[in-house]
């Protein structure tokens, strides 16, 4: 679901690891006028009982559950007359291994409750990169957290950007930051929701799977249309 922002009058299009709760959370607070407050001990706490927000038994904390607030799939129905719509995008292979360091390993299986249901599909517990590139479909089938943090862009975003009035890159944040200034009239406070554990897995590739996440990528950075270079981002593999 596209969040539309009265403060800001833009609409922004999430896309899952791509700083998605971080900027849920700042415009969360700029149209409510204060923090989001699913986090510290009440996110542990909604942690531990997410099945009972799921059936709406308690009041959900997660800034994704909230409503208005939820990743659903594109519709451009959500940009009210004179509003802009924009979103921020990420390179497609760092997406890919984001969602690979921070949601494929033991520790997310087991708190997902989804350890016996990889390891009975003979999937590694803790993969290396490599080995969830080699078995990205399984992990996808199985595990929900692999799923909802590898969509398409095109599920995020629709089959054309020129639909959108801003595209932003994460790599270069201060464009959005500076964006986001200007709706407002002044400077933005800012801070991150969530960052990501320092890496210590292995993440190399070899030939073959880097051929295969070239071929997983490929529709996402066609859709991106040159605002980033595969073959560039794909070099990293052979350092």
């Amino acid at each position: 679901m596209a969040v539309v922002s009265e403060k800001l009058q833009a609409v922004y299009f999430d896309i899952t690891k791509v700083g998605s709760s971080s900027l849920k959370e700042m415009l969360w607070e700029l149209d409510s006028g204060a923090p989001f407050k699913g986090r510290g001990i009440t996110r542990i706490k909604n942690n531990i009982h997410w099945r009972m927000a799921s059936a709406k038994l308690i009041k959900p904390r997660n800034i994704h559950e909230q409503e208005g607030y939820q990743t659903q799939k594109f519709s451009q129905a959500h940009v009210p007359d004179g509003y802009l719509s924009f979103a921020l995008v990420r390179d497609p292979i760092a997406r890919i291994k984001s969602a690979w360091r921070d949601k494929i390993h033991l520790k997310q299986f087991q708190w997902r409750d989804e350890e016996m249901d990889i390891r009975n599909e003979g999937l590694p517990l803790d993969p290396s990169f490599g080995e969830f590139i080699d078995n990205f479909h399984q992990y996808r089938a199985v595990s929900r957290p692999a799923r909802i943090h590898t969509t398409p862009y095109s599920w995020h975003l629709g089959n054309n950007i020129e639909f959108f009035d801003h595209i932003f890159k994460l790599e270069e944040l201060s464009e959005l930051h500076n964006f986001i200034s200007r709706r407002l009239g002044k400077p933005l406070p800012t801070r991150h929701a969530n960052k990501s554990a320092t890496e210590h897995r292995d993440h190399h590739l070899k030939e073959h799977q880097v051929d295969k996440l070239l071929k997983l990528t490929k529709p996402d950075y066609e859709l991106l249309k040159g605002v980033y270079d595969q073959h560039a981002a794909a070099q990293q593999f052979f350092i």
